[in-house]
């Protein structure tokens, strides 16, 4: 796994996801639950709305099931993501693994951004 620590400008989101997926999603703020359970097609019981702008909703799934959930703000996470793409199903943004997965890397004091 590369660490996006170092000065990389570019990196493939597989290259920084230490498990297996095939599809990546990313709510905007404000997205009601049963709203992102709709578009993901799964419940689970750890979720959370987001309640302000700058604020990440990303849903990781492999198969069909939730492998890795964040939701916050980047600066109390360390890291952000955010991403759209043509690919929107009912509420978010979506990213298949045969997707152009290179995002740009960008640092603000200790937090790190992955853009697309």
């Amino acid at each position: 796994m590369l660490s996006i620590e170092n000065s990389v400008e570019t990196i493939n989101l597989l290259d920084v996801t230490p498990f297996d997926w095939d599809v990546v999603y990313s709510f905007g703020p404000y997205t009601p639950k049963e709203d992102i359970y709709k578009t993901v097609g799964y419940k689970w019981d750890t979720i959370s709305e987001t309640v302000n702008e700058g604020m990440n909703q990303i849903v990781f799934l492999n198969d069909g099931k939730v492998v890795c959930y964040f939701f916050g703000y980047p600066e109390s996470n360390g890291y952000g993501i955010s991403f759209e793409s043509e690919n929107y199903k009912d509420a978010g943004y979506m990213l298949y693994i045969k997707d152009d997965l290179n995002f740009q890397v960008e640092r603000r004091d200790s937090v790190v951004y992955l853009r697309n």
